[in-house]
């Protein structure tokens, strides 16, 4: 029988303008998502006015899209690795569209802060899918790379709900920031199941498609031969059917250990760069510098994890994971000087930018590394149960900065106990790099056919 092995076909395809137009609307999708994510941050200004309410009274409708975020993740990658990465796409943009344009009516801060939550489990389902369908799709030499770009789709729709709270909310109010929001969304996932297929891996693994995979095939060689009766298969290390789907899969055949430490990592980057996204400008305030100088900081921070994302990306192609070691090794002096009291504005600057190449970026590598962790059967599970995790990180650097705040400490020591993070995601990583390779040894055994 003639086997086709769509693992090496993928892996060995030259770009081509499919896998540009597939970047595209992925690309399309983590814009709407990460517009989504600040739109009520814009809003809350008119909102304290129009409700008279505290700012202190907006901090739990603020939270409530992380708390959704934590639950949506999860549960949009488990349906991502059961039904397709396609279906879970479309699904929580659909869903962001609806919840989020319900916003605009929201009466009270109650109805708001469900609404928030809701259109947080959407939020916490567009990326682990996302980046599982480019990481079936992108040939390896450029995987890490088109996947941290996704990512990145994520800071440049955050950058698009200040454009229109400028443009239109004098005019039409608040509202419009949520009006927009929704149908941004709602549009793209109504568009995307005519515009991109799901994913070949995918298929392959769930059976039952040969036509579409045989048409997806010649996409990628348009000269490839199908003979009748033709089998599509996929590295042993892809995983199997059985573990298709199921979360109980990635605690399972040594994997357990492996979900135990990229949990930990994003967990403890999450904490880093959400304390120094709550903490810079402040710091750089209090060190001396002016409010100026230190909301330029805040915006070269995280300029510098675009930046420094897309460099991870290119090194994880080069040189695999053990970069990601390496990476969060150097990260460490990096923030520790960056904490030096004394520092000029300009190498300030220069540091904080730095900084967000180390944390930031490194979270964008995190984001793409757990796509290239995990095979087709655990990937969209394995990445959503990450990102969900990593809220927690989330949600305490910003207190552990809190109680920095309370004890009266120096600036330097912010710093110095943000740098304990990537400290730490060293060690895990080296653990990680060994049991990977002994886990994928166990998972390939397990999926090749017993002989009789």
């Amino acid at each position: 029988m003639n086997d086709i092995n769509v693992s090496r076909l993928v892996d060995d395809a030259p770009l081509r303008p499919f896998h540009l137009w597939l970047a595209f609307w992925c690309l399309l999708a983590m814009m709407a998502d990460g517009f989504d994510l600040l739109n009520a941050s814009i809003a809350g200004p008119a909102l304290i006015k129009d409700w008279g309410i505290s700012r202190a009274a907006l901090g739990p409708v603020f939270s409530a899209s992380l708390a959704g975020f934590f639950v949506g993740a999860p549960f949009f990658g488990y349906l991502g690795d059961r039904f397709g990465r396609r279906i879970a796409i479309v699904s929580s943009l659909l869903f962001i569209g609806i919840t989020t344009f319900a916003c605009a009516w929201a009466t009270d801060l109650k109805e708001l802060l469900w609404l928030r939550f809701l259109s947080g489990l959407g939020l916490g389902g567009v990326l682990p899918n996302v980046i599982a369908l480019n990481a079936e799709f992108t040939p390896k030499r450029l995987r890490a790379t088109m996947m941290v770009v996704m990512a990145v789709g994520i800071s440049l729709g955050a950058a698009v709900p200040g454009f229109v709270g400028v443009t239109l909310m004098p005019r039409f109010g608040w509202p419009v920031i949520f009006i927009v929001g929704g149908i941004i969304p709602f549009v793209i996932g109504l568009a995307m199941p005519f515009a991109i297929p799901d994913s070949i891996k995918f298929m392959v693994l769930r059976g039952g498609r040969e036509q579409a995979v045989a048409r997806l095939a010649r996409v990628f060689d348009p000269a490839l031969a199908i003979a009748p009766g033709a089998r599509f298969v996929l590295d042993p290390d892809e995983g199997s059917a059985a573990t298709r789907g199921s979360p109980t899969g990635l605690f399972r055949h040594g994997w357990a250990p492996v979900t135990a430490l990229v949990w930990l990592m994003f967990v403890l980057n999450l904490m880093a760069n959400n304390l120094l996204n709550a903490w810079l400008p402040m710091l750089v305030q209090t060190s001396g510098h002016s409010v100026a100088q230190g909301s330029f900081a805040g915006s070269l921070y995280q300029l510098g994890g675009s930046v420094g994302g897309l460099g991870i990306g290119v090194l994880l192609d080069r040189f695999g994971l053990k970069i990601l070691a390496i990476l969060f090794a150097v990260a460490v002096p990096v923030l520790a000087f960056t904490g030096t009291p004394g520092l000029s504005d300009t190498v300030l600057l220069v540091m904080t930018f730095l900084s967000g190449c180390a944390v930031v970026g490194m979270q964008n590598g995190l984001n793409a590394g757990a796509g290239l962790i995990y095979p087709t059967a655990l990937r969209a599970n394995g990445v959503g149960y990450a990102l969900g995790i990593g809220r927690i990180g989330s949600v305490t650097g910003p207190l552990i900065g809190s109680l920095l705040t309370q004890l009266a400490m120096p600036a330097s020591v912010f710093f110095y106990v943000t740098a304990i993070a990537p400290l730490l995601c060293a060690g895990c990583a080296v653990l990680l790099l060994g049991q990977l390779k002994q886990t994928r040894q166990a998972s390939a055994a397990l999926a090749q056919p017993s002989t009789p």
